[in-house]
C-alpha cells in the first residue's frame, strides 16, 4: 500500500524500484534480442561459390553470436530472478535483500563473461572488416576501432558500478536491520 511505501527508507525505495524497473526492462530487451537471433540463424555462409570468399573470422563471429543466444537466454532467467528479488526487497523481506545481494555478486561475474564475449566478437569483427575492405581494394577504418573498445569498457562498468554499489548498500547494518524487522 502507499502508506507502507512511505514508511520505508528512501534508499530502500530507490534501490528496490531501480532493481525492479531495470530488470523488467532487461527481460523485455532480452526477449526481443532472442527473437532477433532468427535472422542470424537464417544466414547461410556455406553457399557453394560464396563460402570461399567468406573470411574465417566471419564464421567465428557467427559462432560467437550463437553462443550469445545462450547468454541472452540466461539473461532472461537472471533478470527475472533480480525482478523477484527486487519486489521482495521492496516488501522488506530479508530473503529479498539476500537474493538481491546474491544477484549483484553474480552480476560481477556476468560483467567478466559479458566483457570477454563482447571483446571476442569485436576482435573477430575487426578482422572480418579488414579482410572485406582489403578485398574491395579498400581503405582503413581505424577510426572505428576505439569505438568498439570504448563500448566494451563502458559495458563492463555498467555491470560493475551498480552491482558493487548495491552490494555495499545491501550489506550496511542499517539496511539489514530495517529489512529483518519487517
Amino acid at each position: 500500500t502507499m502508506n507502507s511505501q512511505t514508511n520505508k527508507p528512501p534508499s530502500v525505495l530507490i534501490i528496490g524500484w531501480a532493481s525492479v524497473l531495470a530488470s523488467g526492462l532487461m527481460v523485455l530487451v532480452s526477449i526481443v534480442s532472442l527473437l532477433s537471433y532468427g535472422a542470424y540463424e537464417s544466414m547461410n555462409l556455406n553457399i557453394p561459390g560464396l563460402s570461399q570468399y567468406i573470411p574465417e573470422s566471419m564464421n567465428k563471429v557467427m559462432d560467437l553470436y550463437r553462443y550469445g543466444q545462450w547468454w541472452t537466454a540466461y539473461g532472461i532467467v537472471y533478470f527475472l530472478f533480480v525482478l523477484v528479488a527486487g519486489i521482495q526487497f521492496l516488501r522488506m523481506r530479508a530473503w529479498g535483500r539476500s537474493a538481491l545481494e546474491t544477484a549483484c555478486w553474480v552480476g560481477l561475474l556476468n560483467a567478466v563473461i559479458d566483457t570477454l564475449l563482447s571483446y571476442m566478437i569485436w576482435q573477430n569483427m575487426q578482422e572480418t572488416m579488414s579482410m572485406v575492405l582489403k578485398g574491395l581494394g579498400g581503405g582503413q577504418y581505424a577510426y572505428l576501432n576505439p569505438l568498439g573498445y570504448i563500448a566494451i569498457v563502458a559495458g563492463f562498468f555498467l555491470w560493475v558500478v551498480p552491482c558493487g554499489g548495491m552490494i555495499v548498500f545491501l550489506r550496511r547494518p542499517k539496511v539489514r536491520e530495517t529489512v529483518s524487522l519487517r
